[in-house]
């Protein structure tokens, strides 16, 4: 015979919130992370190369920066469109939403100038026009251009290798890193059961590890550099 505690069925229900935050937080990373990567196999046949491009996208902006003529900011404007038009519908939306964001908040900006000085309302539209297509060819460029094509770009037009080799590194480890804080949270989303009263505590013990791994990080690199003979001669990756 069974004692009747063992034959009762557990019933046990956790209550709600438990991994809420771990999730919310990992989308987040997560979808900030996918749009650090290299863009690797996002390039198809381009009909200019990189550095090309990147001269007159250059060229562009500081023309449509310059220029008062309406007929130069239309000519921008269609280009720009042309551009857009050539993107496949998922690319679209993301172009057009970093191009509304920075519009928006150049309007923001402009705002009180527009209240208060109504005659000059129409040179800060034109201003937010320009910032809207100049924000969306950068975005273009960005969508259509991988990552180790603008690297080698920059070496092409002769940019210091300091530099490239900063930009490069950066976010090579702030993908690396935010990969480590994803795995963390889901590690913790994993181990969550019930409702979390202390959730600040373990973010706290999330940066804290990503600090300390950080920090590995770089005295690895710098060991490796100085093993290596680094002479700040970077080709880029």
């Amino acid at each position: 015979m069974l004692p009747v505690w063992m034959e009762n069925t557990d019933s046990y229900v956790p209550p709600g919130g438990g991994g809420t935050f771990a999730v919310k937080t990992i989308r987040s990373i997560s979808a900030a992370v996918g749009k650090l990567q290299f863009q690797q196999g996002r390039e198809s046949k381009p009909f200019l190369p990189a550095a090309a491009r990147l001269l007159l996208l250059l060229a562009l902006i500081l023309l449509l920066s310059l220029s008062r003529h309406l007929l130069v900011l239309l000519a921008c404007t269609a280009l720009a469109m042309m551009a857009l038009a050539a993107l496949p519908p998922d690319r679209i939306l993301s172009v057009w939403k970093s191009a509304l964001a920075a519009a928006l908040l150049a309007f923001l900006v402009l705002l009180p100038a527009m209240l208060l000085r109504p005659a000059g309302r129409g040179n800060n539209l034109i201003i937010i026009w320009k910032i809207f297509i100049s924000v969306q060819m950068v975005s273009i460029f960005n969508h259509t251009t991988q990552w180790n094509r603008i690297t080698s770009a920059l070496r092409r037009l002769h940019v210091p290798g300091v530099f490239i080799f900063t930009i490069d590194i950066s976010l090579k480890y702030i993908v690396l890193l935010g990969r480590l804080i994803n795995d963390l949270l889901t590690s913790y989303l994993l181990r969550a059961v019930g409702k979390n009263k202390q959730k600040y505590t373990s973010v706290g013990g999330v940066m804290g590890v990503v600090f300390l791994r950080g920090t590995e990080m770089n005295r690895q690199m710098y060991e490796a550099m100085v093993c290596r003979g680094f002479t700040d001669d970077y080709e880029g990756l």
